[in-house]
């Protein structure tokens, strides 16, 4: 497998991509990643692996560069002290960043793939952890013709007041949908998002939410603390499934 971090311009200037693809020339089958809230970290580096390992060609932007360079963070550390500067800082940048930034973000990301020679131009598919599930619904909905398949794992703020919810959007996304949410989730928990549950399990097109026993938030990022193998495992083989048929399996007709 090849890893590379490239410079990517943004309206709000430079922003770090990382690529992970598999060995080779290709093109491959893309995947857009949407790392979760502590950042692009190793763990969302293992995860872009489990992708580009089953054939993919994997492009995850840098959510916080407006802030600085590949910033992550302890989450645990944070919640220990709570009142600490650090604390204080990440909250305020993990705030800040909007849903038309990561617009932006994803145009010039579009743009650098579709100059890619190593990236197939068939339909992409696109991952969310936490906070990077609620882009995975705002960039289907605004590429159905790019994204022909999308996964969210352990979703934050998908299911919010008012009629701007990114849940709203699932019944008319061009593309099946899966999400994946651990039973044990104590930050977004499963009754919060059952309006997001519901959603996707009425759209009979392969779409599949489930709820899977034993699994905290976080339980899909390799490493991390809160990893739960077999549900990880299950929401893997899962998106694959869907994105062998929906992206490859596209591409390939």
């Amino acid at each position: 497998m090849i890893e590379e971090t490239r410079a990517v311009t943004t309206p709000d200037g430079d922003m770090s991509v990382v690529v992970t693809r598999p060995d080779g020339d290709g093109p491959f089958p893309v995947v857009v990643l949407f790392h979760h809230g502590p950042g692009l970290d190793g763990g969302t580096r293992r995860a872009m692996a489990t992708f580009s390992d089953a054939g993919y060609l994997v492009a995850a932007p840098d959510r916080y560069h407006r802030h600085g360079d590949l910033i992550a963070v302890d989450t645990a550390k944070l919640r220990s002290d709570p009142d600490s500067e650090e604390a204080k800082r990440f909250g305020e940048i993990f705030m800040s960043v909007t849903d038309e930034m990561v617009a932006d973000d994803l145009a010039a990301v579009l743009g650098d793939l579709a100059a890619d020679p190593a990236a197939g131009d068939g339909p992409y598919g696109v991952v969310g952890y936490c906070i990077g599930a609620r882009a995975v619904l705002r960039s289907m909905a605004d590429h159905p013709d790019r994204f022909g398949a999308g996964a969210a794992f352990h979703p934050s703020f998908c299911v919010t007041p008012g009629d701007d919810s990114p849940h709203h959007v699932v019944a008319g996304l061009g593309g099946p949908l899966y999400v994946g949410i651990g039973r044990e989730d104590r930050m977004q928990s499963a009754e919060a998002n059952q309006p997001l549950i519901d959603a996707v399990n009425a759209r009979g097109d392969g779409s599949a939410a489930e709820v899977l026993d034993g699994a905290n938030h976080g339980f899909a990022v390799p490493g991390g603390p809160a990893h739960h193998e077999p549900a990880a495992a299950q929401a893997y083989a899962a998106t694959l499934a869907l994105f062998d048929g929906s992206v490859r399996g596209a591409a390939l007709s």
